[in-house]
């Protein structure tokens, strides 16, 4: 999704056996051996742009970060810490950031880093309401450099979120060419960066590859190179893992995931998410929308969350490994993850469904069929990507739960592209129901809790659902200092959103990571997985064994 957004295609499956063929898959799928000097990563996707500021898969943002640094970046125990800027000093109203370059970096072309890039790049993304990360940056309203070495940022509000971890910062000497009518679709099919790899390729749909930067200012990291291969399926990624051909897999499928318990020189380990996955409706009133307008009434949203148990999709779908969803924030946001009052509840409740159905008109015929205004079968089609097994499941799983209540689904499986395509096709969404799934971008509830703003109409606002109060409740949250303060608008945000159901939330995900013991050691164990997640420290820091 347009990020700008990075949406993270996590994939799951439900069965483990090799599939027909799945062996010659994996040769061709694996471009390196085992070495001390190579770190493999293995996974379901790939890639979809080189752009920082535009691609949209969590793929995409894990190799972002290793060519681009931030002026501040995340620890293992999820911190700002220094990457470009030395030091931020932050003024005591919260409206005024005044960072400290670091000194002697250059740009993996050789140019040397200066604050005219910083500036730049908050410029340029501010101004142009650049992907995504533009809604950070609306109360923005000065950036100066303070000497050679120093970059200043006036907020017209107190801000909640560290400015400096939000945006790569990108090489004024090549972006400034770019036009602002080309900015959309700008490739950046040769990105420079000061991080600590250099691109060196894009084979599209197979494996993208970085090598070590040598002249990187921070400590050199003992991978020379990094590579990330898309396989076939999950059984093939994890039976890659099995066999040596990758050193690791960021997700692995939960009802794979306990078979690796007793395979050799592999490590299973289990963290908590910041990542849930949903069942979305098209509530966009677009003139050129194909989605049923039935679904614009809260009553059908709220009857077919009523319909499905989340508990069962955990169960069943997730073979446990994760808990049934409420709000849209994952219960690693502590207190600000939310739980709906007893009254509020609207899922595993079938009575309550035909009761909010019969309240709103939609008769139900002798065959138990649910009928529209116009007397037809209330039905609508759900949309899921094919190889995201878990989603299939629970789609599946919807389906019943739906008919039981007279409600008909009509599943079209896709690819994560066309998927992304269909979704976010502002004027013409061509959709009734979705499954898929988010992964926080950022260790702030800003990020998830933006994607249903208006402001996100054509960033990641994947349903169109809009509300005046929530877009108030939000912008207040933005700039609200005081913890305590701000939970509270969260949790009303949420109540907001949950009680209009443009999502049914159905899980929060365990993050279900497998390493190889024989190849690199090191690896830390942290709350949004060890890669695919903010900090990119163990790329950094492991060791060959």
């Amino acid at each position: 999704m347009v990020e700008m957004d990075r949406r993270n295609f996590m994939r799951a499956s439900a069965v483990f056996a090799l599939a027909v063929g799945g062996a010659a898959a994996l040769a061709s799928c694996a471009p390196e051996t085992a070495t001390r000097t190579v770190l493999r990563v293995g996974s379901l996707t790939d890639i979809d742009s080189l752009n920082p500021f535009t691609a949209f898969s969590t793929q995409s943002y894990d190799v972002f970060q290793l060519m681009y640094d931030k002026l501040m970046d995340y620890d293992a125990q999820l911190g700002v810490v220094p990457a470009l800027a030395t030091a931020v000093d932050k003024s005591t109203d919260g409206k005024t950031f005044t960072y400290t370059l670091r000194s002697g970096v250059t740009w993996h072309d050789g140019t040397p880093f200066t604050a005219d890039d910083v500036v730049f790049t908050f410029t340029l993304i501010r101004d142009n309401d650049y992907g995504s990360f533009g809604a950070y940056f609306k109360d923005l309203t000065d950036i100066a450099k303070d000497g050679d070495q120093k970059v200043k940022l006036t907020y017209a509000n107190p801000q909640t979120l560290e400015p400096g971890v939000i945006t790569p910062i990108a090489p004024k000497h090549l972006w400034e060419k770019v036009s602002k009518d080309d900015l959309p679709k700008f490739a950046n099919d040769k990105p420079v960066g000061t991080g600590p790899f250099k691109y060196d390729s894009w084979n599209k749909g197979s494996v993208v590859t970085v090598t070590r930067n040598d002249s990187w200012w921070g400590s050199k990291p003992a991978a020379e190179k990094v590579t990330w291969t898309k396989f076939g399926s999950d059984d093939i990624v994890t039976q890659a893992l099995r066999t040596g051909d990758i050193d690791i897999v960021a997700e692995v499928p939960p009802t794979i995931f306990t078979g690796l318990k007793d395979a050799q020189n592999v490590k299973s380990t289990e963290m908590e998410s910041f990542s849930f996955h949903m069942i979305g409706f098209n509530c966009s009133a677009a003139p050129g929308s194909k989605g049923n307008k039935a679904l614009l009434d809260p009553a059908v949203r709220q009857a077919l969350s009523c319909a499905v148990s989340r508990a069962q999709l955990v169960e069943l779908a997730m073979a446990g490994f994760g808990e049934p969803g409420t709000g849209l924030l994952p219960p690693a946001f502590g207190d600000y993850h939310y739980v709906p009052g007893p009254d509020a509840v609207l899922d595993n409740n079938p009575g309550k469904a035909g009761q909010l159905l019969d309240g709103a008109g939609y008769a139900r015929r002798g065959d138990g069929v649910r009928l529209n205004k116009d007397g037809k079968p209330l039905e609508f089609r759900i949309l899921a990507i094919a190889d995201t097994a878990v989603d299939v499941k629970a789609a599946d799983l919807f389906i019943t739960a739906a008919k039981a209540v007279g409600i008909n689904l009509t599943l079209s499986t896709t690819d994560a592209d066309s998927m992304g395509a269909t979704v976010f096709n502002t004027d013409a969404p061509d959709w009734d129901i979705m499954v898929w799934g988010w992964d926080s971008e950022l260790y702030d509830p800003s990020y998830l809790l933006g994607i249903p703003t208006t402001d996100q109409i054509g960033g990641n606002n994947d349903t169109f659902w809009t509300n005046p109060r929530y877009d108030e409740l939000y912008a207040q949250q933005n700039t609200t200092i005081d913890h305590a303060a701000r939970v509270k608008l969260v949790q009303e945000m949420q109540a907001l959103h949950y009680a209009a159901c443009p999502y049914i939330v159905m899980w929060y995900q365990k993050k279900l990571c497998g390493t190889r013991t024989d190849t690199w050691t090191g690896w830390q164990e942290m709350r949004g997985g060890m890669i695919l997640n903010f900090p990119r420290i163990n790329y950094l820091d492991v060791r060959p064994v």
